[in-house]
């Protein structure tokens, strides 16, 4: 199987951890961001990931591509239940978390921008007045607002196992993890003992490095 990704995509963690947690080999492919022609080619429209089951033939949608690898391949399984509270906390942090990630995203040394004709197309899908990216980088009601979320989650994180290779899954596993890990790119956030002990966790365990090392 071959897994088409960008790194910096929420969705597309999502489904590097799935082949992690099943031990089962995939063939990472980043491409750039301003490459139309391949994901037009092989799903009719520009979105990643897309999964390449068998040769020629071809998975999109993140939600898709875990249940079709949790389905076909053993243990574990995504079995446990969603946390409510912690469902609630991604729901919110949705409604803002990419006017703070969008204009970072593209100032990280991610392969998809790897080229200036990667970055130019890119800003202009994501920011094409042109100044929103400015706006947003120097609003610091944004970084409070984030920071009072991370706070928030912190309790809901007492209870909350370990992700390991062992236990079964849950959605929320994929989906929060995909959420503190966007996160990450915004420097200055300051994580609670419960939360920093969790998504370094699965950081460790699904090879999936966060971006604290170039936020910005």
């Amino acid at each position: 199987m071959k897994l088409y990704i960008y790194e910096h995509c929420p969705f597309c963690v999502m489904t590097k951890m799935i082949f992690v947690l099943k031990n089962y080999p995939v063939e990472i492919s980043y491409l750039l961001y301003d490459d139309i022609h391949g994901p037009m080619q092989m799903v009719g429209r520009k979105q990643l990931p897309i999964l390449e089951y068998q040769q020629n033939r071809f998975m999109p949608e993140s939600r898709d591509i875990i249940n079709y690898i949790d389905t076909t391949i053993d243990k574990p399984k995504i079995t446990l239940p969603d946390n409510e509270g912690i469902m609630e906390w991604i729901s919110h942090v949705q409604r803002f978390i990419y006017r703070l990630t969008y204009p970072r995203w593209v100032n990280a040394p991610f392969p998809e921008f790897s080229t200036e004709e990667a970055k130019k197309y890119y800003r202009k899908k994501k920011d094409p007045s042109g100044g929103g990216f400015v706006s947003d980088l120097a609003d610091p009601s944004l970084i409070q607002r984030t920071q009072k979320a991370i706070d928030c989650l912190e309790p809901l994180m007492k209870n909350y196992p370990l992700l390991d290779l062992k236990r079964q899954l849950s959605w929320n596993d994929f989906s929060l993890y995909s959420m503190l890990h966007s996160l990450s790119i915004i420097k200055g956030i300051t994580y609670g003992v419960n939360v920093d002990r969790w998504r370094k966790k699965v950081s460790e365990t699904c090879s999936i490095p966060l971006n604290d090392a170039f936020a910005n």
